[in-house]
């Protein structure tokens, strides 16, 4: 599921990317963390979250990195289940709000982001710097 979201995104991600973003999540080695949606005991949906600091309010909230959710059960709920959890977690530990971002044309997507969120007039801008 990791690589098909990478692929959706258009990010492609290499093995020793994803071992790394893994072994964080596994091991407990960095603040990022992973709800796994499951049916029947199979996977079907990650959302992928860390903390981060809110300057303006003395306070931390959650940035939803990745959320993602096989095809074949996208309509079935999984998605505002992995956010629900997510929001009691986000309540439990005190942090403020849950913020993410998305593409203008995951039109699905937005369908139900609009319903269960409030859409900001932030706009995301981005340097990349060599390494």
């Amino acid at each position: 599921m990791y690589g098909a979201y990478a692929r959706a995104v258009q990010l492609p991600v290499t093995d020793p990317i994803a071992r790394v973003v893994w072994e964080w999540i596994m091991h407990g080695t960095h603040r990022v963390e992973c709800l796994l949606a499951e049916r029947e005991g199979s996977a079907v949906g990650f959302a992928i979250f860390r903390p981060f600091p809110r300057t303006l309010d003395g306070n931390e909230a959650c940035y939803l990195d990745d959320l993602y959710v096989r095809e074949e059960f996208r309509g079935s709920g999984v998605v505002r289940a992995l956010l629900g959890k997510l929001a009691e977690i986000t309540r439990a530990r005190g942090w403020s709000h849950i913020r993410w971002v998305t593409t203008p044309d995951n039109l699905r997507a937005r369908g139900l982001y609009d319903k269960v969120a409030v859409k900001t007039d932030l706009i995301t801008y981005r340097i990349d710097v060599e390494r």
